[in-house]
Parts: C-alpha cells; structure tokens; sequence
C-alpha cells in the first residue's frame, strides 16, 4: 500500500511539473453571450465570441484565435444549436487562416422552432505560431444557428463554447 501511495503521488507531481505532461503550452475557453442565427440560407458566417473564459497565452480576437507556438493542439468547438423561428439544416466546421480545414464539418436538423441540441466539431492539428483558427456556421434556411438561454437561477447556456489546448 505505501508503494501504491507513492507511485500515484510521484505520477501526480510529475503531471503537474513543468516538464510534465500538462506542460505543453497555452490553453484558451472562450464564449458567446448572443444568438448566431443564419441570415441568409446557405451562406457561412464566422462564429463570434466576446468572452474570453480562460487564457494562457493564446488569444481570442471576437471569435478568431490566435495561436500563440509553433505546435500541435487540440481544438473543440461545442454549439447550442436552435431556432429563432426556422427549421432546417445547421452546419459548423473550422477554418485555419481563413481557409476551410478539410473533415470538419458536421451537421444538425432542426424540425421545430422549439428544438435545441448541442453539436460539436474537434480536431487535432499541426500549426504555426500566428496561426489564425475559427469555427463557421451555415444553414440551410433563414432564423436557425446558434442559441443562446439564461434559464433562471442557473449558469447561462452560452451559444458557442471553444477550447483550445496545446499538446505537444
């Protein structure tokens, strides 16, 4: 048991020592407060985020984030997707440099105007420093994309939440 208990207490001072694997680099939450409803079908519009939850090191410019090494990351960006008064097809995929990153995209009907689901895109990339990433939304009809709610007495429900670490 003594060995036990000292193996997991020297694997978690390693973890968190700064050559240990939470060490990597920066890390970035960041979050937004409004609607993002498609204006016109078929159209992509960049994702916005004015809050920027958490940071070290990378930054978040209204939605466009700023890497801040030369590295790999893991990037995930989750939505509540929704309706203002539409139905139809929301899309959400990244961009890195303002060109479309290839597998991204993924998809979410919305059949009513009171539906709301959460949707994820994440991957995993090679990137510069400088490098600029965000996340786009398409819709296939007019008053769906991204939800924003504050329910009373609880957190609020963010439309966009993106997370950004890097892992080596």
């Amino acid at each position: 048991m003594k060995a036990i208990v000292s193996a997991v207490f020297m694997s978690a001072m390693y973890l968190a020592s700064p050559g240990g694997a939470f060490a990597a680099g920066g890390y970035l939450q960041a979050s937004s407060a409004e609607d993002q409803i498609v204006k016109e079908p078929n159209k992509p519009q960049m994702v916005t985020m004015a809050s920027t939850d958490a940071a070290k090191g990378i930054k978040n410019n209204k939605g466009v984030v700023i890497l801040d090494q030369t590295g790999t990351y893991f990037t995930i960006v989750g939505v509540q997707v929704g309706s203002r008064g539409g139905t139809g097809l929301v899309r959400l995929w990244f961009q890195t440099n303002g060109k479309d990153v290839d597998n991204s995209n993924c998809e979410q009907m919305v059949p009513n105007a009171d539906f709301t689901t959460v949707m994820i895109s994440q991957g995993v990339g090679e990137y510069k420093k400088g490098d600029k990433v965000n996340a786009m939304i398409s819709g296939s009809a007019a008053g769906i994309g991204l939800v924003y709610k504050k329910p009373a007495g609880e957190p609020a429900v963010p439309s966009v939440i993106f997370s950004a670490w890097k892992i080596d």
